[in-house]
């Protein structure tokens, strides 16, 4: 069915959408031919279970011109599990179904009412170490949802991704990925750290604290300033993880994702893990088409990062 399909979907133009439990972030990035990145972006306040979702969400997606465009919606963090599982010895056709075996004493639900993707980690250094990958788990019912919403937005969609790959995407295409980056995102209630280099996906982590648990501490210093200190000791351990299992150059910049905590963060993780801590906005790498505030930014990062997703990588998704 993709065949026919593409022949009237926009070139080099890719829509993004990724759902939170207030809002959704909606994206259109296109590749023009001088290499730039234009990207449009949007956030709808409104919930997925509100009675106008459709008819929001269908209207937004229309006046950004999406409708053409393939899409990739991003599962939202209570809608999966991440497992870091030792990959077996098999055919690469047959890595899925044992990997599947593999996690079921994991999960508090049925195998078969599960949806298994499988990706693989870089080697460690230690050649007798043993392949490791990720599973991303979910429901059916939770896929099979997500899926009947970014329909109801008149969205084309070909894949579905985690907000971990999408924050990949972006993090690759800084230059300070050269040398090993660690960029970090917090959404409503939970964070996301990932760790490459030269492209190349080395660690991912669940971060406990988000944006909900360091606004509520606000009025408390020193509620506040333990919540930080939670978050700094994940980062630490994840940095140390990957010094420590990967022989590489100790990482020196943490990236954080646009958000109302980057100003609170910034200071207090600098000097706790002694890096350099930056914040990101997306008009430092895009052309941006609308202007969004910082909030704006932050909401709206994921769908940018599923929308920056390769065709190739895509299409592989779809066809599995």
């Amino acid at each position: 069915m993709l065949r026919p399909l593409k022949r009237v979907l926009a070139k080099d133009t890719r829509a993004g959408i990724a759902l939170a439990a207030r809002h959704a972030g909606f994206a259109r990035v296109r590749r023009l031919e001088d290499g730039i990145v234009s990207v449009t972006a949007r956030v709808l306040d409104s919930s997925a279970n509100d009675e106008s979702w459709a008819d929001d969400a269908a209207s937004e997606a229309a006046e950004m011109g999406l409708g053409r465009a393939p899409a990739s919606a991003v599962l939202s963090a209570d809608a999966y599990q991440l497992q870091l599982v030792e990959l077996p010895n098999v055919p690469a056709e047959e890595l899925g179904s044992a990997v599947r075996w593999r996690i079921k004493d994991l999960i508090d639900y049925p195998l078969e009412e599960a949806v298994v993707e499988v990706f693989e980690m870089p080697p460690h250094s230690n050649a007798a170490s043993t392949r490791t990958g990720y599973a991303v788990v979910s429901r059916d019912e939770d896929v099979l949802k997500q899926i009947d919403l970014v329909k109801q937005a008149d969205l084309r969609m070909d894949v579905i991704d985690i907000p971990e790959l999408c924050i990949r995407n972006i993090a690759v295409r800084l230059p300070q990925d050269q040398d090993g980056i660690a960029f970090m995102h917090l959404v409503e209630d939970c964070g996301f750290l990932t760790v490459t280099r030269r492209g190349v996906l080395y660690l991912i982590r669940r971060i406990d604290t988000g944006n909900r648990l360091l606004a509520e501490a606000a009025g408390d210093e020193f509620l506040l300033q333990e919540r930080i200190a939670g978050i700094a000791l994940e980062v630490q351990r994840s940095l140390d993880y990957y010094e420590s299992h990967y022989d590489c150059r100790p990482i020196t910049e943490l990236v954080l994702g646009p958000g109302a905590a980057v100003d609170t963060l910034s200071a207090a993780l600098a000097e706790q893990l002694g890096l350099t801590v930056s914040p990101f906005r997306l008009d430092d790498l895009f052309r941006m088409e609308n202007d969004l505030s910082t909030d704006e930014q932050g909401s709206c990062l994921l769908a940018v990062g599923a929308a920056l997703r390769s065709d190739s990588a895509s299409q592989k998704a779809a066809q599995r």
